[in-house]
């Protein structure tokens, strides 16, 4: 699909600003202004809407520029651009969380990809129904939990009798 305006995702707010204005015409730079576009595209959207001459500018009528937008409001494109939009800053916003995340270094000993139960650290303490961790902040309580899901992973078996008694 080709590229789509970049005020589709404006539109509402541009339609509100057209119902309250009084003036029935709008000049190039009004239509600039209120779509935040540059000569060349204020001009390929007034194209073909009924307008007067000003001296040597063109005015194009607010009513008409309004109802086509309006149909281009109730069109797919609109649509299907205000919902991509939604999922690219969703996204957006996802990764940013992942990338604070990961900027985060958590110690540990080189031997903790072989931990086995047995050899947590003292500050880890198992038993039936219950965890508990001693800790000095947060990366230190990462560093114990990977120390723990490492023992797990290596000896699920001890582990299991552990928590369930």
């Amino acid at each position: 699909m080709p590229a789509q305006p970049a005020w589709f995702h404006r539109l509402e707010e541009i339609l509100e600003e057209l119902r309250v204005l009084e003036n029935p015409y709008l000049d190039r730079h009004a239509i600039q202004k209120l779509f935040r576009v540059q000569e060349r595209r204020a001009r390929q959207l007034m194209a073909g809407l009924p307008g007067i001459r000003v001296g040597n500018a063109v005015a194009v009528s607010r009513s008409a520029l309004l109802s086509r937008l309006e149909e281009t409001a109730n069109g797919a494109a609109v649509q299907w651009e205000v919902n991509r939009r939604a999922r690219v800053v969703e996204e957006l916003d996802r990764t940013r969380r992942h990338l604070a995340a990961r900027r985060v270094r958590i110690p540990s000993a080189p031997d903790t990809h072989e931990r086995l139960l047995q050899d947590l650290s003292s500050d880890i303490k198992l038993k039936p129904g219950a965890l508990q961790i001693e800790f000095f902040g947060a990366e230190d309580l990462a560093a114990k939990l990977f120390e723990l899901s490492q023992a797990m992973a290596n000896d699920w078996s001890a582990f299991s009798k552990a928590v369930e008694g």
